[in-house]
């Protein structure tokens, strides 16, 4: 990954152009897979660190594909992040398949 898509994960400010709870999230969302991307480039990692990456790994992809939650069109709904359509095969592979050969 070039110095710059690192730059936009780090620090590209999502909250700034989408409001409210959902903004938050997908800005966590990036920062998380940001901290993923600097696990991956580590060079030796103890096997406790690749369990910890897999969990987390799983956890992002469960976060990127979460469903809405609550009543449609209230106040108190959640909206989803992305779609379940929007998971590509690298994702399953980077949540997956990675983790076996760290």
């Amino acid at each position: 990954m070039g110095p710059d898509k690192k730059k936009v994960l780090q620090h590209f400010p999502i909250v700034n152009f989408i409001s409210g709870k959902r903004g938050e999230e997908i800005q966590k969302l990036w920062r998380d897979f940001y901290d993923l991307y600097l696990v991956l480039r580590s060079p030796n990692l103890t096997y406790s660190e690749i369990d910890n990456f897999e969990n987390k790994a799983k956890q992002w992809i469960k976060l990127f594909c979460r469903p809405s939650q609550g009543q449609i069109n209230s106040a108190s709904q959640i909206p989803d992040l992305y779609r379940k359509e929007d998971v590509t095969p690298y994702m399953h592979v980077f949540s997956q398949h990675i983790p076996e050969f760290l």
